[in-house]
């Protein structure tokens, strides 16, 4: 046999135990994440009943406000396979600096355990997946991988928010949406998170329309799922980081215009059939007209991200957009 011959049997050699290496250092991240997230019941906030924290994903994924989270493993899985063939090609180069972020993350996962916290638990769990990656194949991996990591963001519920960021929400769309129909002559007063009607010379006040905007009607459902929607668009459409960074920030007031146009429609629809066809009678029958008025954000909102691409492009010049694919992960 040629010295050529062995070499190259010995490079193949090399690279099957580097292969074989990648896929039980693989085998035993997987284990290990399937252990924490689907084995170990976690917490619940309730003395010592305890549910793993996949139950709990599951059961809050069941909310309408947190659905679109069970969409976000299909998205990261999506992002890494559109990637697996540049993965492939770069080195491993393993960071010291992964291990101590992995005991860190464990560490931090132990005390969510005992403290019966499951927040903890979840952003243990986000950063241990950066953790490993540093640690197992290094920097330029997690590079590559940096925006599906960020995109696992929004798996994770932030039920949290509910009393805080959705009340500031909804007594802004509220506000905003008087001062518009003020503006249009369509004279209405705001009572908390309600619209009212004012009283006329031929109507009562609330007559026309008495609208109250309830927690599920406070645009965070619509701002999580847009938040996602725009980061995606963003990082296709856009190649320089500042300005995917601007098309996902303007999710946040395209989220509030979207609510305020459904807002309106509900408004015009009572003034023009009445509020038991437009909105329903509380909370024992909502109206078909309510339920399709809903389709309003979705479309206002979809309008407005694709209005304000064009809008940065024409400020700042077009950027080639990525490909879904751009190389054969196979």
């Amino acid at each position: 046999m040629s010295s050529a011959q062995i070499t190259a049997s010995a490079k193949g050699l090399t690279w099957t135990a580097k292969r074989i290496q990648a896929v039980v250092a693989c085998g035993l991240v997987a284990v290990s994440f399937g252990y924490l997230v689907l084995g170990l019941p976690y917490a619940a906030g309730y003395g010592e009943f305890r549910m793993t924290l996949w139950r709990w994903l599951v059961q809050t994924w069941a909310d309408p406000t947190w659905q679109h989270g069970a969409l976000a493993g299909p998205a990261v899985a999506f992002l890494v396979w559109r990637q697996w063939a540049t993965l492939s090609k770069l080195e491993a180069k393993p960071a010291n600096v992964g291990l101590l972020l992995v005991i860190g993350c464990l560490v931090a996962y132990w005390i969510g355990y005992r403290g019966n916290f499951y927040y903890i638990g979840y952003a243990s769990i986000h950063m241990l997946t950066a953790a490993v990656v540093l640690w197992l194949w290094g920097w330029r991996h997690m590079k590559a991988l940096g925006f599906a990591w960020l995109m696992l963001g929004f798996a994770w519920p932030y039920i949290f928010l509910e009393d805080t960021l959705a009340f500031q929400l909804r007594y802004l769309m509220v506000g905003f949406t008087v001062k518009l129909l003020n503006l249009v002559s369509v004279h209405t007063l705001q009572e908390g998170t309600a619209l009212v009607s004012a009283a006329s010379a031929s109507h009562a006040q609330g007559e026309l329309f008495s609208l109250h905007v309830d927690g599920p009607c406070s645009g965070m459902r619509s701002l999580f799922a847009l938040m996602a929607v725009s980061a995606m668009f963003g990082y296709f459409r856009q190649r320089t980081w500042w300005r995917r960074a601007l098309v996902f920030s303007l999710s946040i007031p395209l989220a509030i215009l979207s609510n305020m146009a459904r807002i309106l429609v509900l408004v015009f629809g009572s003034m023009l059939f009445g509020q038991t066809f437009a909105v329903g009678k509380g909370d024992h029958y909502t109206s078909n007209f309510h339920l399709l008025a809903g389709i309003a954000v979705y479309l206002v909102a979809l309008a407005g991200l694709l209005a304000s691409e064009k809008a940065i492009n024409r400020l700042f010049g077009r950027e080639k957009p990525l490909k879904l694919v751009e190389d054969s992960p196979c």
